[in-house]
């Protein structure tokens, strides 16, 4: 069955197309029980897809195709010896390539056959569902049952394409937004640029407060279900949500100072649309624990000063974990969060984290069931002494204020939910706030400045629309609410007479003290079992926290703080097909064999290591790339250090007598340094007390321009191994008060 596959229009001629569907069967060729890649269909996905969202590869395909045939003796498809060539051009050593500093032409051409080979049929390759059936993927499913995902389970369903996917249960409408072109009211008394999740949910509060308030979000309107059950559309080589920005402004990365930044290949895609992030997270909500608040004094007090690494910038926040405890539970009210409260009193018996910090009220919902690989993963870390927990997650087990309740899918972190179980911005807080009439989203706006009166005091923010004209916007208060990059981007690039640095920047601290997240993963085999790992979001995950923090003694050790290990779901072909051993070759007939063999009894141990922030660490604005505007991007200078090395090498150990204890028949590790950028990349506009060591104060307050508030993940003091995002909202919450009483004369 060809789902949704019509007449396609190609790039390549009769020679080329020949030529490349012989390179794809060398790279995964047919045998007795496996059709090939041409049959499969991902040269005709290739040629197709180059034809249209991949036509500015078509001469790098071309001079490829071209070395090909030069280096078999004029014709690569009639050759004998295929495979010495294809490792050739792997080595980068064919003549005639076209070079990119990023990658080679082999890196782009194995990363297209595995989308062909395991997409959605709808694109183009994939023909009879032929890569999914080799693998024992099903596909887009609404949903499925409690017992198809214990071990060892068959699931026997026929693949099918998203397209075939029922489309209850769904939130209607597409929010409520202005052209950037059109009329929006000129002096609200809160301008907000962004309209991601702190964005919408400070608006929330701003119009139940009979505030006026307008956003400037640079990309479209959305539902928020967008690439809904497409892995294809949804990976970070595509990003699809990012298109209307941040793709073209990807920052470039060096380790240290000194060094010359190149393009952040290593990356994360980022959003750019209407709900921003809140729509591809993975919904993990966890607050932070008590002493991540007094991170430097309190490892002062138990260790000394001189535990605290070298060059690290670590501080103490502006607030106690007491202070932002009723924001982190209004933001999981509106959220939705479901979860289990911790027994910090019998650890022994706590069906939740027993480390996790006190709780007014338990969760608005029972967690997240627990999976087969979930609970394999729990009854080894209890054997070796840990409590595992289901993670709280902002997806609804049960029906929630209009929202189903998870169906237990395969598309979850990275993908719109096809039911609104998971919550975004979309199905939580903008319906209110729009039907309110006070709030005004202006979509396709681009923030270029923050523009300052006589005083030094932000008055608006100067835009460029759709059309290309830069309009000006005014605001009581403004608000900058955008990711982590931007922020930090928006403020050096907002330059005047009296904010000659940049705007926060008299202490030149804006873009200092930036963190990511690392993934120092442990990846395990489980030979023989099936794992069915495919089913259920990433969220689903069981985990241990005794090693978070300062959890355990560290006197004992050679590093401060600790991580996160905890089993997920959620296994998708096109990602998981580059998932191998070190010793397992990316093309050919093994890494076919081992993948067809090993992707439903492949698990991850996912580890979230603390990173601490460092002097060296930071966010400035690159000197050389710029942006199709012209402007510079965002430049990052980030490495870590040898404490969080140390740190990686025994949560990696842990990890793996967990793995080796759960059964599994090999295991490998990641390298500690993932790259940098990861969806938790915070710091660049930190909070604090001190002009001198921060940007803002605890209320997000820029303090050397008044009117000017900044929030997000930019605010960050530290990088706990927590998602970041619930204690992200709970901050723009508690800020939220504070500006309202400033509007109001009293608190919300």
């Amino acid at each position: 069955m060809n789902v949704g596959i019509g007449p396609r229009i190609t790039a390549l001629t009769a020679g080329e197309r020949a030529t490349l569907d012989a390179l794809c069967d060398c790279l995964f060729p047919p045998d007795a029980a496996t059709p090939g890649a041409v049959t499969i269909g991902a040269s005709d996905y290739i040629d197709q897809a180059l034809a249209g969202p991949y036509a500015v590869f078509v001469s790098e395909y071309r001079a490829m195709l071209g070395s090909l045939d030069q280096a078999a003796g004029g014709s690569f498809v009639g050759a004998t010896d295929k495979l010495a060539v294809v490792a050739a051009l792997e080595r980068d050593e064919l003549p005639g390539l076209l070079r990119n500093p990023d990658r080679t032409t082999f890196d782009l051409v194995i990363r297209h056959l595995r989308e062909g080979l395991f997409s959605d049929p709808i694109h183009g390759g994939n023909k009879d569902f032929a890569g999914w059936k080799a693998v024992g993927f099903p596909g887009a499913q609404f949903g499925f049952r409690e017992g198809e995902q214990k071990l060892d389970y068959k699931v026997d369903r026929q693949p099918q394409s998203l397209t075939q996917v029922s489309q209850d249960a769904r939130l209607p409408g597409l929010p409520r937004t202005i052209p950037s072109t059109a009329g929006i009211p000129a002096n609200p008394d809160v301008l907000i640029v962004g309209g991601g999740a702190v964005g919408n949910f400070m608006a929330l509060k701003f119009v139940r407060a009979g505030l006026q308030v307008v956003i400037l979000e640079a990309g479209p309107p959305r539902t928020g279900r967008e690439r809904s059950m497409d892995e294809l559309l949804a990976t970070a080589f595509r990003n699809e949500g990012g298109a209307a920005k941040f793709n073209d402004e990807v920052p470039t990365w060096r380790t240290r100072p000194g060094e010359k930044a190149r393009r952040a290949v290593m990356s994360q895609g980022l959003e750019t649309a209407l709900g921003g992030n809140s729509i591809a997270w993975g919904a993990v909500a966890m607050r932070f624990y008590e002493d991540d608040f007094r991170i430097r004094s309190a490892t002062a007090a138990k260790y000394g000063d001189h535990r605290i690494p070298e060059g690290s910038t670590l501080a103490d926040w502006p607030m106690s974990y007491a202070e932002l405890e009723p924001f982190y539970e209004e933001a999981e009210d509106l959220l939705g969060v479901s979860g289990h409260a911790g027994n910090r009193e019998n650890p022994d018996r706590s069906r939740g984290n027993p480390f996790e910090a006190p709780r007014a009220n338990p969760y608005k919902m029972p967690a997240l069931r627990t999976s087969g690989l979930g609970q394999l993963f729990a009854d080894s870390a209890k054997a070796q002494g840990y409590h595992p927990f289901p993670l709280p997650a902002a997806i609804a087990t049960t029906a929630w204020n209009g929202r189903h309740a998870c169906t237990y899918c395969s598309f979850c972190s990275r993908f719109g939910c096809h039911v609104d179980a998971k919550a975004s911005a979309q199905n939580t807080v903008l319906p209110e706030a729009l039907e309110s009439g006070r709030l005004h989203i202006v979509s396709g706006a681009r923030a270029m400045e923050i523009v300052t009166d006589e005083s030094g005091r932000a008055v608006g923010v100067n835009y460029l629309g759709l059309d290309g004209e830069t309009r000006f916007q005014a605001g009581g208060t403004v608000v900058v609410a955008a990711y982590a990059f931007e922020n930090s981007r928006l403020l050096l690039l907002s330059r005047s007479r009296r904010h000659g640095r940049g705007i926060g920047n008299e202490t030149d601290q804006v873009g200092r003290h930036y963190m990511t997240r690392q993934q120092p993963s442990v990846y395990a085999i489980f030979q023989g079992k099936r794992l069915n790992r495919f089913i259920g979001p990433t969220a689903q995950a069981m985990a241990i926290a005794d090693l978070s923090g300062d959890h355990f003694d560290h006197s004992d050790v050679d590093f401060i703080r600790g991580g996160r290990i905890a089993a997920f779901n959620q296994y998708l072909p096109i990602e998981a097909s580059g998932v191998l051993p070190p010793d397992v070759p990316r093309w050919g007939e093994a890494w076919r064999d081992f993948f067809l063999s090993s992707y439903n009894s492949t698990a991850m141990l996912f580890i979230d290591p603390e990173i601490l922030p460092y002097e060296n660490n930071r966010l400035d604005l690159d000197p050389d790339v710029k942006d199709k505007l012209g402007r510079p991007v965002i430049r990052i200078t980030f490495d870590i250090g040898d404490n969080e090395r140390k740190l990686m090498q025994y949560l990696q150990d842990q990890a793996e007598k967990i793995a080796l204890g759960m059964g599994a028949t090999r295991t490998w590790r990641r390298q500690f340094l993932t790259g940098p950028i990861s969806t938790h990349d915070v710091g660049g506009t930190r909070m604090g007390n001190d002009p001198a060591t921060s940007v803002t104060n605890g209320f997000g307050e820029v303090h050397d321009t008044p009117g000017l508030v900044v929030l997000g993940g930019s605010s960050f003091v530290s990088l706990p191994p927590v998602n970041p995002a619930l204690t992200i909202l709970a901050l723009a919450l508690r800020a939220a008060d504070h500006i309202i009483s400033q509007n109001t004369g009293a608190a919300a």
